[in-house]
């Protein structure tokens, strides 16, 4: 047997017969690791004790293999709340709200304040940063009450909804029914309240509208409950994303409009309050003497004014018996020490500049006598 020619196709014979060689078989491409299709980590199975039997085992295994699988969701239509409603929840609620109602309250409240002293607070140059540092002046006590009923609640929904689902039928039903009744019965009757007080204003009629919106969150919270509820062996109706955006969105307004409300009901009877308070405290405030270059005329029996003599004097007039209520913008709040409600008096309201010229003295210290000269 030789080798011809063409030994790479074949095997030549002695006779001459050629016989061809077997086709050599490729080895197949290993593809490469990121190609590999990646198989699902293992779960390690439940630890089987000595001397179990194998149907132990396979219960633990399927034990192990339940606890690893994804639990659903523990309310009904949780994830299908849309943007517009995370965004209602997320951004405004707690920052637009807030600062606006704050802002808001904090303007009635210097608005009801300095009114009951004759001066619009318009004229006196506020800012926002004014109004917001005088929202706190009554607000802290409120918003605390507010956040510990919150709390409150939020701790009694997460106890009471475990017991809701594993009570019977009935219970539910009853549950559901007394709080539909409740929030029905709160909003209609502040509601009505609120309409019929008007534009009365007061710390106690607040009560009102802060009712209203509670009873629209009860209600809100009733139909949340029959949804997570729905009772044994029926569907759970749901509505769809907008459907829910669109609840949520007339439920905040609802509310934002009560606790607006409420804010100019409180905000008014508060401002009055701090200022009977002032108006009170006159008498032992910190005085205030007011030198003038011109005579501002004031109209009051209990304000001294004394002309000075001196022909060099800086000021030409000295006046006594004041007290500085408010600095803002530049401009003096003034008030008679013997200011009051029905005597009369007019507030003063003195712009600062080089014509006039302010001494201030502790409550209970008498200022230095004035001389004839200044």
């Amino acid at each position: 047997m030789t080798n011809g020619p063409d030994a790479g196709e074949g095997i030549r014979l002695a006779d001459g017969a050629v016989r061809r060689r077997p086709p050599k078989r490729r080895k197949p491409r290993t593809p490469p690791a990121w190609a590999l299709p990646r198989a699902p980590a293992p779960v390690a199975p439940a630890p089987v004790p000595n001397g179990a039997s194998a149907p132990a085992a396979a219960a633990a295994a399927a034990a192990a293999a339940a606890a690893a699988a994804p639990k659903p969701q523990d309310e009904p239509g949780g994830g299908s709340l849309p943007q517009l409603a995370r965004l209602l929840g997320g951004v405004i609620a707690p920052t637009s709200l807030l600062t606006g109602l704050l802002y808001y309250f904090g303007w009635l409240h210097a608005y009801y304040l300095f009114d009951y002293f004759g001066v619009n607070s318009t004229a006196l140059g506020f800012g926002s940063a004014d109004y917001l540092m005088r929202s706190v002046d009554a607000l802290y006590m409120p918003l605390t009450i507010a956040a510990i009923v919150t709390l409150l609640a939020l701790w009694g929904h997460a106890a009471l909804l475990p017991q809701l689902r594993a009570g019977s039928r009935e219970f539910r039903t009853l549950f559901l029914r007394l709080v539909t009744g409740l929030g029905i019965v709160t909003t209609a009757t502040c509601g009505a309240l609120t309409l019929a007080i008007g534009a009365q204003s007061g710390a106690y009629v607040a009560l009102a509208p802060v009712g209203f919106g509670a009873g629209v969150l009860v209600l809100a919270y009733s139909v949340h409950m029959r949804r997570i509820l729905g009772g044994k062996g029926r569907a759970v109706a749901l509505v769809s994303g907008w459907g829910e955006a669109a609840e949520w969105m007339i439920t905040f307004f609802l509310i934002g409009v009560s606790l607006f409300t409420a804010a100019t009901d409180y905000a008014g009877g508060v401002g009055v309050s701090r200022a009977r308070e002032l108006a009170a405290e006159l008498p032992a405030q910190p005085g205030v003497v007011v030198y003038s270059k011109q005579s501002l005329d004031l109209p009051h029996a209990n304000v001294t004014e004394t002309r000075c003599r001196s022909s060099d004097a800086a000021y030409g007039y000295r006046y006594d018996g004041l007290v500085l209520v408010l600095e803002s913008s530049g401009k003096y709040l003034l008030l008679p020490r013997t200011w009051t409600r029905a005597g009369g008096s007019a507030a003063i309201l003195l712009q600062e500049g080089d014509a006039i010229r302010l001494e201030f003295y502790p409550a209970g210290a008498a200022p230095a006598a004035s001389p004839a000269a200044c």
